[in-house]
């Protein structure tokens, strides 16, 4: 990190308990950090949203005069990360992200992989590569059948009595003879021999999308993220496995589509340990954000001043720091005269505005 972060990052962990943290920036000398007041969440998303564009060349030159705050050294999409306390906060991020056609990928272990939907899809496709996976069975069969106990043991019972370690075209044959009788199985038997010929060759991006048109499941929110991330990942295997097994770092879902260009990275302070990137916008420094508390989760304050630490420091040349009209506690261990103050939608006077001649450019 530069000089400049570095000295505002140093004094918040030293509050913590132990020896006093020394760290030499091996960085030169470059762009104070900024320190800026939203009056919501809407608000500070637009602000980054313009400011992105701006630093990456790709908003007009009136937007670029009101809302920059740093040098004109080009960026690339790459280049840039969000990071906030929670997943919830990235809701209203994205949003202006889309609205001003930024790229971007989040990433981290998100909310909507505990809807019921996407766990019977996944449970789905798990039982497909391993039907001893009884566990997958029984939330495929519950979460998008809604097969009761019942039916559900009469499945099972039909793969513990034949053995079923792995399934295959002669095994299938086999089962089918047993199941296919069976109306109340037929629907889920019938997926079964749709999709078992090409789980482990097709994308799961495609599986999952005719997956959802096969069974006549309109698209949901949940389901939109779950492809956003499968289309990130060459086959099922894979992607199961990711899930299953990966850390924060692991999980990534897309805006939409893959962009061959770079992508701006969103994610959480927690996923962001041993990440760095030359631009960081650190989100909602604000009271109850962080520390983060509620009313099922009091503070640690020690805990949550490290976390803001890593955060800061995730950034090596530019520093962003957004805040609200309740600054987070931290915000005062940071030394006066450290970072520039501002406001980040402050209106310019009307009668000051200047029309640009072409020849500044």
């Amino acid at each position: 990190s530069a000089p400049e972060i570095l000295s505002c990052a140093l004094p918040v962990i030293n509050r913590n308990p132990g020896e006093n943290r020394i760290l030499i920036a091996q960085q030169p000398s470059g762009i104070p950090v900024s320190l800026l007041t939203a009056e919501s969440d809407l608000s500070e998303g637009i602000f980054i949203a313009k400011e992105i564009n701006r630093m990456t060349g790709g908003i007009d030159m009136l937007d670029a005069q009101q809302y920059a705050i740093h040098t004109d050294k080009p960026r690339s999409f790459q280049d840039i990360a969000i990071l906030y306390r929670t997943h919830r906060q990235a809701k209203v991020l994205e949003s202006c992200l889309r609205k001003e056609g930024i790229p971007y990928v989040v990433t981290g272990r998100d909310d909507f992989l505990a809807d019921e939907t996407v766990r019977g899809v996944l449970a789905f496709f798990r039982f497909l590569l391993n039907p001893e996976d009884e566990a997958s069975v029984k939330i495929c069969l519950k979460n998008v059948w809604n097969y009761d106990d019942g039916l559900i043991g009469e499945f099972l019972d039909v793969l513990r009595q034949n053995q079923v370690k792995e399934l295959d075209a002669r095994q299938l044959r086999k089962l089918d003879s047993q199941l296919s009788p069976a109306l109340e199985l037929a629907s889920c038997w019938q997926m079964v021999r749709l999709f078992l010929p090409t789980v482990r060759r097709e994308k799961p991006a495609s599986l999952i999308d005719k997956w959802l048109e096969a069974n006549e499941i309109g698209m949901s929110e949940p389901l939109r993220r779950l492809l956003n991330m499968a289309v990130l990942h060459k086959d099922m295997p894979e992607f199961l496995q990711t899930l299953l097994l990966g850390q924060e770092g692991d999980l990534q879902r897309s805006a939409d589509k893959v962009y061959a260009s770079g992508a701006v990275t969103l994610m959480t302070l927690h996923g962001s340990k041993g990440l760095e990137f030359p631009v960081v916008f650190l989100c909602g420094v604000k009271k109850g954000c962080l520390p983060y508390e509620s009313v099922t989760h009091p503070a640690d304050p020690d805990e949550e001043r490290r976390l803001f630490y890593v955060g800061m420091t995730r950034a090596r040349e530019e520093l962003i720091i957004l805040t609200s009209r309740e600054p987070s506690e931290f915000l005062e261990d940071i030394p006066e005269g450290c970072v520039e103050k501002g406001d980040v939608h402050k209106r310019k006077d009307g009668n000051a505005m200047e029309q640009l001649s072409l020849f500044d450019l």
